[in-house]
């Protein structure tokens, strides 16, 4: 291959590995805050438990029940939201993975192309020498 249609496929791999790493990012972002918000409520709860054992008003009226099936809804709902997010991550990241692998095949393709190149200036100029 010529070194110009390499240089141009290695900017081209380059720019698709850019874009590819660009478009996970705000897949990533939310991932952490759908994490970041499962951990606040596993607090929310701790700090429920707590309260509650010397909270017998609450028990009383039945919101301590409300309370439980709130946070069991809110739980599966951030579940979803959570598998839904990684589900979009394995994808991202797998196109990811093939766009960095062209870039790596195009980088080593130019490097030994360069290499080679080197290699035979090397040779002809062995050549010459030797005619003298």
């Amino acid at each position: 291959m010529k070194e110009k249609m390499l240089k141009q496929m290695q900017s081209v791999t380059e720019a698709q590995y850019m874009q590819e790493h660009a478009r996970i990012k705000p897949i990533l972002d939310a991932e952490a805050a759908i994490r970041g918000k499962l951990a606040q409520l596993d607090r929310q709860v701790k700090e429920a438990r707590e309260q509650s054992d010397s909270d017998h008003a609450m028990k009383s009226l039945g919101a301590d029940l409300l309370w439980q099936g709130w946070h069991h809804r809110m739980r599966r709902q951030l579940n979803t939201e959570l598998a839904q997010a990684t589900a979009k991550k394995l994808m991202a990241m797998d196109r990811l993975r093939k766009s960095f692998g062209r870039k790596h095949a195009v980088q080593t393709m130019s490097r030994e192309a360069t290499e080679q190149k080197k290699a035979d200036q090397r040779k002809r100029r062995d050549a010459q020498l030797m005619k003298f």
